[in-house]
């Protein structure tokens, strides 16, 4: 019976739960949204900052143009600890902006000459700026830039590279100036060890940059200037911006005509417009003008002129020449001045070949010969300035042309003042000599002749009034009678109460007064003979000695 139960047969069926969508669902969403995470990134990139102030990982944004192309992922320091490095995840599609000439900032409040910036990340907090980069390589490390530039790589104009030396270091941004008007700004400021020269990179602005070209000069413009030379004291004032912080110039000196030069074309920074104007006369002829009087006032830069019109310049006050002539200068009182002739300044067909500097110099040795001379003049009685005058002289010695450290010397004469001087002082020389004492004694000897004769005159005058008064004297004749009366009236004329013997009294009297007044002048001009042109203190009154009574009583 048993085998005729049916057999049963047990099969086990798998049914999918529908709660096993979820999961399912949520893996593939989170691989899509990985994906497309991944797919949305961009490259990373690090750069290189002094310090990370204001910038926070995971917050700061990088941005173009104020649309967001980035954010700070990562910030740590540098191997060595010296810097920041600051990691960036880019967003997708920024590859092409990162190129070797890519620049990077921070973006925060900021106080400078060029006025109040980044005001807006008060509130909304640093970020970093980016400016595409459009070179060839890509890159991913950069450094970022201490400050925002002043140019982008889309403005227009000329860069640029001008050296000093001996001048004042100016700052980034430090205006640019044609004519008073701002056309561009330093760049960039560096310093050139090697030459210690001080180097600026200039960026000149579109359509100003046409006004560049090989003939033009740079030279500062100091805003406030105080100068004293030869002219007089000038004082020169730019603008308020440049008074602050200086500027420089630029421009075409006179007669120059230049062509066009390329970006970062080297020009040299002048310190003043006249440095600028002077170093176009770049042929001259240099000579040593050897001065027997003080040079004081001539100093480096000063003109030498012809009869008012400027022929040259000072170039060295001393001129020290080699080691010997320095000794030799110790036992001549000649002090040298090195100064050169440019023919430039007065020759306009110079530069055409008409003249050379050998027939230049063939032309001043010819005047020189007929009494060509330099002298010391002062150009400034305000300030002092002296200026090296040439002219011909009357009569002039015979001289020869000496070398001097290799220069040829230049023959001088004494300046027009000191000329003077000298004359004055050999008239007072010879005043004080004179023998002005015996002339005094001689005068008051015939003041006394005077007087006694006036006594001998009142005397005979007394008697021929009692002659003519005598009762013996009216039998005289009257021819003689009255040539007696008329002697008696000229005798009375000549006495000291008569017409002309009041008149001789009174001017004898005069002469006595001017002698006694000239006595104190005269021992002053015998102590001091140049007293007259110099003002000398007047002496203190005598303090009596202790004890002796002066006349003045105590109670």
């Amino acid at each position: 019976m048993s085998d005729l139960k049916p057999k049963i047969q047990t099969t086990k069926r798998l049914h999918f739960n529908s709660i096993w969508l979820v999961p399912l669902v949520a893996l593939v969403v989170a691989g899509w949204m990985l994906y497309q995470n991944w797919a949305s990134q961009g490259p990373t990139i690090e750069i290189i900052a002094p310090n990370a102030e204001g910038i926070s990982a995971g917050k700061t944004k990088v941005k173009a143009r104020n649309v967001d192309v980035g954010e700070v992922s990562d910030i740590h320091l540098s191997d060595d600890y010296n810097h920041a490095v600051i990691t960036v995840q880019m967003n997708s599609g920024t590859s092409q902006m990162l190129r070797d000439d890519t620049k990077f900032w921070v973006i925060k409040p900021r106080i400078g000459r060029e006025g109040i910036s980044g005001l807006g990340t008060l509130l909304s907090g640093a970020f970093i700026e980016m400016e595409p980069g459009h070179g060839d390589n890509a890159q991913s490390h950069f450094e970022m830039l201490s400050q925002p530039p002043l140019t982008t790589s889309e403005d227009k104009g000329i860069r640029l590279r001008l050296t000093s030396s001996g001048l004042s270091k100016m700052d980034v941004g430090t205006p640019v100036h044609f004519h008073g008007f701002e056309v561009g700004y330093i760049e960039k400021v560096g310093f050139d060890i090697k030459t210690g020269d001080i180097t600026y990179r200039v960026f000149i602005r579109a359509p100003y940059d046409a006004l560049v070209n090989s003939a033009v000069q740079f030279w500062l413009t100091p805003g406030l200037a105080v100068e004293s030379s030869a002219r007089g004291v000038q004082v020169k004032m730019d603008s308020l911006e440049t008074l602050i912080s200086g500027g420089i110039s630029f421009g075409v000196t006179k007669g120059s005509a230049g062509e066009a030069v390329a970006d970062f074309t080297q020009f040299h920074l002048y310190g003043s417009r006249d440095q600028a104007e002077n170093h176009r006369y770049d042929k001259f002829i240099r000579y040593v003008f050897l001065f027997n009087s003080n040079i004081s006032g001539l100093e480096e830069g000063a003109p030498v002129e012809f009869r008012g019109i400027r022929i040259g310049t000072v170039t060295q006050v001393p001129f020290h020449g080699s080691s010997i002539e320095k000794l030799d200068a110790l036992k001549h009182p000649a002090i040298p001045v090195l100064a050169r002739i440019e023919p430039q300044r007065i020759d306009a067909d110079f530069d055409q070949g008409k003249m050379t500097l050998k027939s230049w110099k063939e032309l001043l040795a010819k005047h020189i010969n007929q009494g060509l001379r330099a002298s010391l003049e002062t150009s400034n009685l305000l300030t002092g300035a002296k200026v090296i005058d040439l002219d011909f002289v009357a009569n002039p010695k015979p001289t020869q042309m000496h070398q001097f450290s290799g220069y040829p010397s230049f023959p001088t004469v004494a300046g027009k003042f000191d000329q003077m001087e000298n004359k004055l002082a050999m008239v007072l020389d010879h005043l004080a000599s004179a023998p002005v004492g015996a002339t005094f004694v001689q005068l008051q000897q015939t003041i006394e002749q005077a007087k006694q004769t006036f006594v001998s005159m009142n005397k005979t005058s007394a008697q021929l009034n009692e002659l003519i008064k005598d009762a013996n004297s009216q039998q005289l004749p009257d021819k003689l009678k009255q040539t007696l009366i008329q002697i008696n009236q000229t005798l009375a004329d000549y006495q000291r109460q008569g017409e002309v013997g009041q008149s001789v009294a009174k001017n004898l009297q005069s002469l006595q007064q001017a002698l006694n007044e000239l006595q104190p002048l005269l021992r002053q001009l015998r102590a001091q003979p140049n007293s007259l042109i110099f003002n000398h203190p007047a002496p203190g009154d005598k303090q009596p000695p202790a004890g002796v009574k002066t006349g003045v009583s105590n109670e």
